[in-house]
């Protein structure tokens, strides 16, 4: 992401719903998944990681963004598990 995009997501952070928006998306991509399931198909593997790889980019750039609500990204996902 470029500074503007960067900044775009940072007010989507400190907005309410955006912040549980980013939140949802990064655990339906499973940006904090931290296992495979060894039992799926190559393909379903493949796709898994591939969605992961995207969520660990976006929560990589809610980092860059803004750090203070990367820190309550990850400690709200803490506290739902």
């Amino acid at each position: 992401m470029d500074k503007r995009e960067l900044q775009v997501l940072s007010n989507v952070l400190n907005h309410e719903y955006g912040f549980k928006f980013v939140l949802l998306l990064l655990n339906k991509l499973g940006a904090f998944d931290y296992s495979i399931n060894r039992n799926l198909s190559d393909r379903d593997v493949f796709m898994h990681l591939g969605k992961r790889e995207q969520g660990c980019w976006l929560l990589d750039c809610c980092h860059k963004a803004n750090s203070e609500k990367y820190m309550e990204l990850l400690a709200q996902q803490e506290k739902e598990n």
